[in-house]
């Protein structure tokens, strides 16, 4: 029993983290029933932390206008003792604690993140602490966006130097069953399977890309099959052959 109660309070601060990392947690961790009372947790421990912190703002205010008050009797006996000025300290505590103070900051975010955490479990679409979700995901598209980058440049170096598009028959290619093969050194955007390639004598119907190794450059082959039936042209690009007569 003991070990169920600290698995169960593993899981209650495991799902603070963003939720596609909760299926990366151990078997044992009951990280999908624990999810709701952590965020109830969460949202008890800002209210907690935020009654202190308001009541210690709350008395600092009072104190100081209470002093605003003396001074000025003091100055003026007619004045007598101004309630409203200490009373409008009171009502005036609550926003420049929860806006003005860090203490304040933390116990709106707390209570913020406690109460949708609660509400989307609540509503059977869990999610993790808002703040880390959301550096989570920048971080991930940042992950991303490197990779990206980094196999395009490994891909460029493979391809090396750009180089004209060649046009050579099906049979030289080694594809036969189409009528032109185009090899490009760089992939065309667009140019895929069923797409029709519009030239200025004829049109074709692009079969399935291929990519090769040729000379140890990386070069993309595009077959290519003279669209002589009736069947319906979804999407097309222009295309000006390199050279008139594909080499055999």
């Amino acid at each position: 029993m003991p070990l169920r109660w600290l698995a169960f309070a593993v899981a209650m601060v495991a799902a603070v983290l963003p939720h596609r990392l909760w299926r990366r947690m151990p078997g044992w961790v009951p990280i999908e029933p624990a999810a709701f009372a952590s965020g109830i947790l969460t949202l008890a421990l800002g209210v907690a932390i935020g009654l202190s912190g308001f009541l210690a703002h709350a008395a600092a205010n009072v104190s100081i206008a209470n002093q605003g008050v003396l001074d000025a009797a003091m100055r003026d006996p007619t004045i007598g003792y101004e309630r409203g000025m200490v009373a409008g300290a009171v009502s005036l505590s609550v926003f420049s604690f929860l806006l003005l103070t860090p203490t304040g900051w933390l116990t709106l975010y707390l209570i913020a993140s406690g109460g949708v955490r609660a509400g989307a479990v609540w509503f059977g679409d869990p999610v993790g602490d808002p703040l880390l979700t959301g550096l989570d995901e920048i971080a991930w598209r940042g992950r991303g966006r490197s990779r990206t980058g980094y196999e395009q440049l490994r891909r460029l170096a493979r391809e090396g130097a750009e180089m004209p598009d060649r046009v050579v028959s099906g049979a030289r290619a080694g594809m036969p069953g189409c009528d032109l093969v185009i090899v490009a050194s760089r992939r065309k955007p667009g140019w895929e399977r069923g797409v029709a390639v519009y030239t200025a004598s004829a049109c074709y119907r692009l079969g399935e890309p291929v990519e090769r190794t040729i000379a140890g450059k990386l070069r993309t082959f595009y077959p290519l099959t003279e669209h002589s039936d009736l069947e319906v042209v979804r999407k097309s690009v222009q295309y000006d052959m390199p050279d008139a007569h594909p080499r055999d």
